[in-house]
């Protein structure tokens, strides 16, 4: 009976490979948040552009309706850069 053999999953997670395993999934995540970030701002900036318009138009329900989005978003900018810092610190 012959078996084949099969490579442990784990065997990369120590080791040269381990780091390379670890700045691989550092550099996938740092660029996949970048992504996130920049589409973000850009909802960021088209939620302006829409409040200033409906203050142009005066239409204040449409206004409301905006800055409640604009405030989450700022929120959710909020929490990403108290993240960021945490993970500064888990680095440092």
């Amino acid at each position: 009976m012959t078996t084949k053999y099969t490579p442990d999953p784990r065997s990369l997670s120590c080791g040269p490979l381990g780091e390379i395993e670890k700045r691989i999934e550092d550099f996938v995540y740092n660029l996949y948040f970048s992504y996130a970030f920049t589409e973000t701002v850009k909802s960021h900036q088209q939620l302006q552009d829409d409040y200033i318009e409906a203050f142009l138009d005066q239409d204040d329900e449409k206004m409301r309706a905006i800055n409640r989005e604009l405030v989450v978003v700022e929120s959710a900018f909020e929490v990403t850069a108290n993240m960021i810092d945490a993970a500064e610190e888990g680095y440092s």
